[in-house]
């Protein structure tokens, strides 16, 4: 039994998850050191508070998104439980990683409105450690789609 279409839908989701990944990585790798770089520093401040607040909204919504549609597909796809269940929390734990560095962002203005350093770096670090860690999981279930879909070209055993 062949399972084309969903294998279309999976290689659509895989391409949109790239996508995803390569704006996280674009707005962390790129934007944030260009300005920091090209603006004097109050102007880079202010640009920089917008645009993590932004970045982190994108990234929540996005990653709730991700997960909503892996939970949607796992309950009609051919793919084994097991392994959907997999691709579900890999989508999940993404967008928690998000989340909560987004609830520091009010936090690290705090502190640095504040002039209190030494709290500033322990959460601008934490809120980075996050963020990397939703990144490297979205690289993780991105390389879990794409090891799983050429099974979706072939045959996928489905329950009885």
């Amino acid at each position: 039994m062949y399972h084309l279409s969903e294998a279309y839908v999976m290689a659509t989701y895989i391409c949109l998850l790239a996508t995803y990944l390569g704006a996280l990585i674009f707005g962390t790798a790129v934007v944030a050191p260009v300005a920091v770089g090209s603006l004097s520093e109050n102007q880079a401040g202010a640009f920089l508070r917008r645009y993590w607040v932004i970045y982190h909204r994108i990234a929540v919504v996005g990653g709730l998104l991700f997960a909503g549609f892996a939970a949607l597909g796992s309950t009609v796809s051919a793919v084994p439980a097991r392994y959907a269940l997999f691709v579900v929390c890999l989508a999940g734990f993404m967008t928690l990683c998000f989340y909560v560095a987004m609830t520091l962002i009010p936090s690290i203005n705090h502190a640095r409105d504040t002039g209190d350093h030494q709290t500033f770096d322990r959460l601008h670090r934490r809120n980075v450690s996050l963020v990397s860690a939703g990144i490297l999981t979205t690289m993780v279930l991105l390389a879990a789609l794409v090891y799983v879909l050429p099974g979706q070209f072939t045959f996928w055993p489905t329950a009885a």
